[in-house]
């Protein structure tokens, strides 16, 4: 199978959308465009998955690289919404170090011949992770979010620790050769 099917253009579109993503998140006055921008960003990560399934071009590399251009895209944006005090240090410090502990149990366990996909648990995490973003970039323009954001903070972190801990036992069979 080739590298450049239709999913993973869309998953390195992804990809190359986090560095605009990350510009313009740091001025308030984009949040908007911003925002708009992001949820086609967003749906690039449901389409490169129902195209890949449709059409049969589900690939280890692509059930990798979505997971990765995940990672890369919402966490270079709680940097920066870290860095403008939108959101907490503790909370982005927990995303991330779930996220590089996850991606190390899957490069070990890929040494395996083991791939380790999304479940319905990660995907909770990476919803709930999205929803978030897209309302940091609309508080500005609807104060009451600031209360829905504490909601999301939450939700996005027991998602991300429960899913984290999911993996962690899902996958201890592979774990307990070594």
């Amino acid at each position: 199978m080739t590298l450049w099917t239709a999913p993973n253009i869309l998953t390195f579109i992804r990809i190359l959308a986090t560095i605009p993503m990350f510009i313009i998140t740091y001025d308030e006055k984009y949040y908007l465009i911003a925002f708009f921008v992001y949820i086609l960003v967003s749906l690039t990560d449901l389409l490169d998955g129902y195209i890949a399934r449709k059409y049969n071009l589900v690939s280890d590399f692509g059930k990798f690289m979505d997971q990765i251009a995940d990672k890369i895209l919402i966490n270079a944006l709680f940097i920066a919404f870290l860095e403008m005090h939108k959101v907490s240090g503790w909370f982005v410090a927990i995303i991330i170090v779930r996220d590089i502990f996850i991606s190390g149990l899957r490069m070990f366990l890929a040494n395996k011949n083991v791939v380790v996909a999304a479940d319905k648990w990660g995907k909770l995490k990476t919803f709930s992770q999205t929803i978030l973003i897209a309302s940091l970039y609309l508080t500005p323009l609807f104060s009451f979010l600031d209360t829905v954001n504490l909601v999301l903070v939450i939700l996005t972190t027991f998602f991300s620790l429960f899913s984290g801990y999911n993996y962690l036992v899902k996958n201890l069979v592979y774990l307990k050769g070594e």
